[in-house]
């Protein structure tokens, strides 16, 4: 049964769901019972209230990065982000309360003070002092333990071990290491043996009871990468990239630690039904409220469009999305009308083969000075909503490029068509025009990796002041 969890989500997550779950639903009840005349008879309000609470601080401990690896053994961290989440989800608590009249629970402003204080104490108790150090004797009587193989045998190996053995709280094992230089197999570092070549990944993996792979070969070409990366992926097996390519990744996000070190984790794929479906409705909600809602402004904006300048108010550019499929993409026009796509694509060419950063054109003759203005702020993009709302694009999800893009982009670069593409994305609030292509790539695979309802909601928050500010936008 454990095993199957696992596949699911780590082994501390499923601990700290249940705690929460548990610890939450103790709490609320005996603030009840003490503090209340009659629990049994309390009113709905209290219910309707407390199961909110309960759902909100699941959400924001989650948001909060509380189930992470290196939150739940930095004492200090996880103090800060618990007292964080609980007032924030007191301010969601209040907020609903007065939204939907509750006024039972909201004239017992006492009882959700004393609740959430109580809640604070008791977290502090048994998340930061009590179960780490059970964690910590687990590991070290060996009642956790995954099996780790690690591909690479460079020439800081015997480092990269110290690393991956390094923290008390290390439940992994070193089975060995694979390497395709002949010279090193059978060598030993560290005292852990190179067991065979990459090609044997399989057999090993079988052999030795592999639970996760760790890539440590940093500069592994990037077509090689990938297709490691795709047998992992296919047998089911975890991998964690310690790799130049992904530096981006460790640089500009939160990403999960894997003993004393940090890595780029890829988990095998998941049946993502539900959010499939979940985050279509949430598109189709989204946008339906969006253009029904802000009709005048975007009325406004066409027209605006149509009186400064020569043309329609519209621009429909031929664009790469889901499968590599070519749909086309509604903007508001931002360039004059009929002008050559010539200079745009010698840029491009060069960005891609020489992996610079997509940076606007400077000065670009062809863009109207009320063009310049929409772009700078992302006004262009909206008339994007309708092709959200046909199912060409979603919200969120890597941006689509246009066909002669595509004819320059390497095969491992391919992988950002496997999703449907979105008006915003990863890098669109990590960095945006300062990002170099390649690192493009690799934090829209990170998004492709990991998405979820919760980052997809991250993202378009966070989107908000990118747009407004005009970050990157010129």
């Amino acid at each position: 049964m454990l095993g199957f969890f696992r596949k699911i989500l780590p082994i501390h997550k499923i601990v700290f769901v249940v705690h929460d779950i548990l610890l939450i639903s103790i709490t609320l009840y005996l603030c009840l019972l003490f503090q209340v005349d009659d629990v049994y008879e309390t009113s709905p309000d209290f219910m309707y209230g407390f199961s909110f609470l309960m759902l909100s601080m699941l959400v924001i401990f989650k948001y909060n990065s509380l189930y992470k690896y290196q939150s739940f053994l930095n004492a200090s961290k996880q103090i800060v982000l618990i007292i964080k989440s609980l007032l924030t989800s007191m301010t969601l608590v209040i907020y609903f309360s007065f939204f939907f009249k509750f006024t039972e629970l909201t004239n017992e402003r006492s009882l959700i003070f004393t609740t959430y204080l109580v809640l604070f104490f008791i977290l502090i108790i048994t998340r930061v002092i009590i179960i780490p150090n059970i964690y910590y004797w687990l590991v070290k009587k060996g009642k956790i333990k995954v099996n780790l193989l690690i591909i690479g045998a460079g020439d800081k190996v015997n480092e990269k071990v110290k690393d991956l053995t390094a923290s008390k709280a290390n439940y992994y094992k070193i089975v060995g290491f694979l390497d395709d230089d002949d010279n090193k197999i059978g060598d030993k570092y560290s005292g852990i043996p190179v067991l065979g070549k990459i090609a044997d990944l399989k057999e090993i993996v079988k052999e030795y009871k592999v639970n996760d792979v760790f890539i440590s070969i940093k500069n592994l070409h990037e077509e090689k990468l990938q297709s490691i990366i795709d047998e992992c992926k296919s047998i089911n097996k975890t991998v964690h990239i310690d790799s130049a390519l992904y530096d981006i990744v460790k640089e500009r996000l939160t990403v999960e630690e894997i003993s004393a070190t940090t890595a780029f984790r890829v988990v095998p794929s998941k049946v993502r039904t539900y959010y499939t479906s979940a985050k279509r409705l949430i598109d189709i909600f989204v946008t339906l409220v969006l253009i029904i809602g802000f009709s005048p402004v975007w009325l406004m904006l066409f027209l605006l469009v149509k009186f400064t300048s020569k043309g329609p108010g519209f621009y429909k550019a031929k664009v790469v999305g889901l499968d590599q499929k070519e749909f086309y993409m509604l903007k508001f026009r931002s360039m004059y009308h009929e002008t050559s796509k010539d200079i745009h694509i010698d840029k491009v060419k060069d960005m891609i083969k020489k992996n610079e950063a997509t940076t606007k054109l400077k000065d670009d003759p062809r863009i109207t000075p009320l063009g310049e203005f929409y772009r700078k702020y992302s006004l262009d993009e909206f008339p994007q909503l309708w092709n959200v709302l046909k199912g060409e694009m979603s919200l969120v999800g890597p941006r689509p490029n246009v066909p002669y893009e595509l004819e320059h982009m390497k095969e491992w670069q391919k992988k950002r068509f496997e999703v449907v593409p979105g008006m915003t994305g990863l890098w669109q609030i990590k960095g945006r025009d300062e990002v170099k292509f390649s690192y493009q790539i690799v934090l829209d695979f990170f998004y492709i990796e990991h998405r979820s309802l919760m980052m997809d909601l991250e993202i378009l928050l966070k989107t908000i002041p990118v747009a407004v500010f005009g970050k990157g936008g010129k």
